[in-house]
């Protein structure tokens, strides 16, 4: 080739290159940009329509060298016009309620002046949940009817349960309360399980007399920031029993005997008549009314047992009752004569204003409950002088006007008292006639009631933190509680893990340090001291902010749970295996002994047959089958020595030494011979021999039942049962001496070895 030849030559396949390059360059349109075969895109359930998805990563320029379009047409996106942004066209919907959960569709690329296929690009978009669907109670309202007497803590209904669309996860965990009607936690009612158990719990007693009946709000909230709820209402009937004593209308009477008292008589009982009813409204037991017996001045008077009225049952002398007296009354219940109230009944003459005034005792010492209503009477504050209307009773130290006392002597609750603002009231109650004065202390100690359940200052809690907090043990962070009842103490406790510890000061600190997730999601429940005790809790999330895969990983590989599958499965196959062996191991041994015996059993069979002269050869290759067992033996050789093999072998068998038997005189080979000791003889033939044979002939030794050996098996019948084709056979051989007419005689030397059959 010459010289220019090469420089065209070299041109050219430069070209073919470029436009190889060329080609390969303008087929990349169409394909993905990361040299992927689809795309993905993740897009929030509450995206609006006309949400921008994202753009597609594909080579080329649909303004120029390529063409976009969506295969399917029902697909809720658009690809704008000239570019690769995918638009929202409909709804989405996590849930699947209100648009698609899930989008597939598939993208047609086409290049432009090319007649290639359109090439397909699978696009997935997948939706994320956010917190759109708040929880419904599956029923409600609710009421229900609860006996007074129940106990607090006791369960007054189950199975209420609600349900929230939201998928799986902390946007669909549920969390009950009861609420008053000012919302705040009921006092009354509350949620078990720390308000995740649809199981309602009476927190205090309830009384039919104060409150026969009252609403409870509901509510069911997730755990989203902020939490949905749902409320709905729950009212409770209190059912009666009978557990109150009756009550008189005032705590003591008095009356005046008039001039001249004689029998019939009524008396004008203040502050009013006498009357008394069953506390226990819802049951209203009938009463009976009577003085009790144990004064002798109590003969003078009648109490009517239904109206009330005090009259006189005999004339009264001008000498008797000169002194104020004091008759106790008493309301008993007829259907429960252990249900009774007491009340007193002062009666005096008039005229005796000028007896000594004092207070019964110089201190009164009241308790109260906190929660105790107004308009209470406390105590009543007797004096020597009950029956006189023109005593005035003043209370002194009342700072607050918080009491108040009537003209008989009642301490009434004028306002509502708190033991957190003060445990203790120390009054002066003040009585006078216009004349004389009587002074005594009343000390009114106020009882504490838990009124106040604990109180988180926020409603949900989210800390992020480093591992390098983590590691140096420091506190993950800080729950504050408070409770408004004084001397109550608050017990902090962890729910829905076993990774975080809280101690009493509300500070978190992790606990397994090697077992940590991206992010860990518990409650925080708050319990106080008081009588009943109440609790409260809070959502807690901490959330790590280097998280690492092979810290993940590490964590997933110390998981004790699945370090004891994983032991109790490696000890399962080892059980296995060793089985296994054992069992191979038995089979071999047992095979062994097996054919140790069987050996054993043929060499005492045969070491006892007498055709077995000498040792036995080989017993090692015996072989064992269906219906023949066979040992080779080796035989001595069989002579006729007195009449020679012409004329036939002696009737009985010669067993000769092979090492020193010749019947030549020469040094020949030792004669054996093949038998079949199980060869039943049939009849007796003279043998054939055919004189001047030449070369060697195949001859099976038999035995007839003379013990005679015989060359021709014609004779003979074969045992069905048994094998007679001999292991090996004995040669007629031409003996190496002649006769005197130099003919040669055929001379019996056999070299077989002796076969047995069983």
């Amino acid at each position: 080739m010459t010289p220019w030849r090469k420089i065209v030559f070299k041109f050219w396949i430069l070209g073919i290159f470029a436009n190889i390059n060329s080609s390969a360059k303008a087929d990349s349109r169409c394909f993905l940009v990361n040299g992927g075969s689809s795309v993905s895109f993740f897009v929030s359930e509450d995206a609006p329509i006309g949400f921008n998805l994202g753009t597609l990563e594909i080579q080329g320029d649909p303004r120029r060298d390529i063409v976009l379009r969506l295969r399917e047409p029902t697909a809720p996106i658009r690809i704008e016009s000239n570019s690769k942004n995918l638009t929202l066209t409909r709804k989405l919907d996590k849930e699947g309620v209100d648009g698609p959960s899930t989008v597939s569709f598939t993208v047609l690329c086409d290049k432009r002046h090319n007649n290639e296929p359109s090439i397909a690009i699978p696009v997935t978009i997948r939706v994320s949940d956010v917190n759109d669907n708040k929880p419904v109670w599956l029923d409600g309202p609710f009421s229900i009817n609860v006996s007074e007497q129940t106990l607090p803590g006791s369960t007054i209904m189950t199975g209420l349960k609600a349900i929230d669309m939201d998928q799986h996860g902390p946007y669909s965990t549920l969390t009950f309360s009861a609420l008053d009607t000012h919302g705040r936690p009921s006092p009354l009612v509350g949620f078990g399980g720390g308000g995740f158990e649809g199981r309602l719990v009476l927190s205090r007693p309830l009384d039919y007399e104060s409150m026969p009946q009252f609403n409870v709000t509901l509510r069911v909230s997730d755990h989203g920031t902020p939490p949905l709820y749902s409320d709905t209402n729950l009212q409770v009937a209190v059912i009666d029993s009978d557990d109150l004593n009756p009550r008189f209308e005032y705590v003591s009477y008095s009356a005046l005997l008039p001039t001249n008292p004689g029998i019939g008589m009524v008396l004008d009982v203040e502050p009013g008549p006498i009357r008394a009813v069953d506390q226990d409204t819802g049951i209203n037991a009938p009463l009976k009314l009577f003085i009790s017996e144990g004064r002798p001045e109590a003969a003078f008077f009648r109490l009517d047992e239904k109206s009330g009225r005090v009259t006189l049952t005999r004339d009264i002398p001008d000498d008797q009752l000169n002194q104020p007296i004091t008759l106790v009354l008493k309301a008993e219940q007829l259907d429960n004569p252990d249900r009774y109230a007491i009340s007193t009944l002062n009666i005096g003459k008039t005229g005796t204003h000028t007896a000594p005034l004092h207070f019964v005792q110089s201190e009164f010492q009241i308790s109260v409950p906190e929660n105790a209503p107004l308009g209470t009477i406390l105590f009543t504050a007797l004096t020597s002088r009950p029956a006189d209307r023109n005593l005035k009773f003043i209370l002194q130290g009342d700072q607050h006007n918080l009491f108040q006392v009537g003209p008989m002597g009642q301490l009434f609750l004028r306002k509502s008292i708190d033991y957190e603002q003060y445990q203790k009231h120390i009054l002066k109650i003040l009585v006078t006639d216009g004349f004389q004065n009587a002074t005594s202390q009343v000390v009114i100690q106020v009882l504490n009631v838990n009124d106040w359940g604990p109180r988180f200052r926020q409603a949900f809690y989210e800390f992020n933190i480093s591992m390098d907090t983590m590691d140096r043990g420091q506190s993950v962070g800080q729950i504050e509680v408070a409770d408004g009842d004084l001397d109550d103490k608050i017990s902090l406790e962890i729910k829905n893990t076993n990774l975080i510890r809280i101690d009493d000061n509300g500070r978190l600190f992790v606990k397994n340090k090697t077992v940590v997730k991206r992010e860990i999601m518990f409650l925080v429940v708050a319990k106080d001291t008081g009588d009943p005790p109440r609790e409260a809790f809070v959502p807690v999330v901490i959330r790590l902010t280097n998280f690492t895969p092979e810290e993940n990983r590490l964590a997933g590989e110390f998981d004790p749970l699945k370090i004891a599958l994983i032991s109790s499965l490696a000890l399962v196959l080892l059980a296995i295996v060793v089985g296994i062996l054992v069992y191979f191991g038995y089979c071999r041994k047992r095979r062994k002994i097996q054919s140790e015996n069987f050996q054993k059993r043929i060499f005492e069979r045969n070491i006892n047959n007498p055709l077995a002269l000498h040792k036995l050869v080989q017993p090692g290759s015996l072989r064992r089958s269906n219906k023949i067992r066979s040992m080779n033996i080796t035989s001595p050789v069989l002579v006729n020595a007195s009449h020679g093999f012409n004329n036939g072998f002696n009737n009985g068998l010669t067993p000769l030494d092979p090492t020193q038997h010749n019947p030549d005189g020469g040094g020949g080979r030792p004669k054996s011979v093949t038998w079949s000791p199980k060869v039943i003889q049939k009849q007796k033939v003279n043998p054939i021999i055919r004189p001047g044979a030449v070369g060697s002939i195949r001859v099976t030794a038999l035995t007839s039942s003379s013990g005679s050996m015989s060359c021709n098996s014609n004779g003979y019948e074969i045992d069905p049962d048994t094998s007679v084709t001999p292991l090996e056979t004995f040669s007629m051989s031409p003996s190496h001496g002649s006769n005197s007419t130099g003919t040669k005689t055929d001379t019996l030397q056999s070299t077989s070895s002796l076969t047995l059959y069983f």
